[in-house]
């Protein structure tokens, strides 16, 4: 089994330099390249409990998210981790299901079970709820995705009101005028800011709202299934609708082609993270996407730099999103 001192040897640098890199120091872009190879070639292994005595740190990040299932998670989980794992840390992956009881005791368990830090998707908790669970233990926290107003970290967020609204405009501005949109709760966050998104462009538009053009329910398949049948039950049904997560448009999608219509003949509708599915379609429909690996490299930096010391105020970054259909264009 490779030693610390054999990859200082092949990386042609000190065992202290080494050490450094494993335990996330900042080095010169060479060095730091020339002993991940070295680490990659010898197959070296640190042992994290033998480290943690000296350290006090577990080099663990626990990652509380709804669900894994959804494409856009994996792709923000796997960014983060791959950026953590290059600072010497590992990730313990925990989802809730969107249950409330269930996001408590997950949150609970990471806590209590020595992370360094945390990178947490919120749904459900209070403010109150969130530093009971957390006051046990000083650890960083970065929240991605949504955040509970509040409470005091670094988020990562994507801008949103800004993306519905542009492509309720687009829709809009295409002629359409009875635009539904299926959203999820309206007690998540990033839920919340969508249907603001869709206000926004309706009234810069002078359309009235329309209640009975807005389905509100939880994050799922079942929700853009029923809800599109419930839309287009009514006597005046909408001529485009837009979605706001990716099982609500998968869901939508499928209800519309059993119904036979044909996209966009009979009904616009505007995607969300499911761009590999979308643009396969013909013709391709238009999906806002969320810049999903840049949101997990800089939920990572962040956390990163709280871990090496950084205690400047906390920082709350909105990434643009942007509507894929046949050529990207920013939104």
């Amino acid at each position: 089994m490779a030693t610390i001192k054999d990859v200082a040897r092949k990386a042609g640098v000190s065992t202290s330099t080494v050490s450094k890199f494993i335990n996330g120091g900042n080095l010169r872009q060479e060095n730091a390249e020339t002993i991940r190879q070295a680490i990659q070639e010898l197959d070296f292994r640190v042992n994290p409990f033998a480290r943690g005595l000296k350290t006090q740190r577990s080099r663990s990040i626990g990652v509380l998210l709804p669900s894994m299932t959804a494409p856009y998670y994996g792709s923000v989980v796997m960014s983060l981790e791959k950026t953590l794992r290059e600072y010497g840390y590992h990730c313990l992956i925990s989802c809730y299901s969107a249950q409330h009881g269930l996001e408590r005791d997950n949150l609970q368990f990471l806590i209590s079970n020595g992370i360094d830090g945390l990178v947490y998707v919120p749904e459900d908790l209070s403010v109150e709820e969130f530093e009971e669970l957390t006051a046990i233990r000083s650890i960083p926290v970065v929240q991605v995705d949504r955040m509970i107003q509040g409470v005091e970290s670094d988020t990562v967020l994507v801008d949103n009101s800004e993306a519905v609204s542009n492509a309720v405009s687009r829709l809009i501005e295409k002629g359409h005028r009875r635009i539904a949109l299926i959203s999820g709760p309206k007690s998540v966050f990033s839920a919340k800011e969508r249907q603001v998104g869709y206000l926004r462009a309706l009234a810069a538009y002078g359309i009235n709202y329309d209640d009975s053009l807005v389905v509100s329910d939880e994050n799922t398949f079942a929700t853009g299934y029923k809800g599109f049948g419930e839309l287009m039950h009514q006597p005046d049904p909408p001529t485009a609708v837009v979605t706001t997560n990716y099982d609500i448009t998968i869901g939508l999608v499928t209800a519309a082609r059993e119904r036979g219509l044909q996209i966009p003949r009979d009904l616009d509708i505007f995607g969300f993270d499911c761009v590999e599915i979308c643009t396969m379609m013909h013709p391709p429909l238009p999906v806002i996407h969320q810049p999903e690996q840049q949101i997990g490299e800089l939920a990572a930096q962040y956390l990163i730099q709280r871990l090496e010391g950084y205690t400047g105020e906390p920082r709350v970054t909105r990434l643009k999103c942007r509507i894929v259909a046949q050529e990207p264009q920013n939104i």
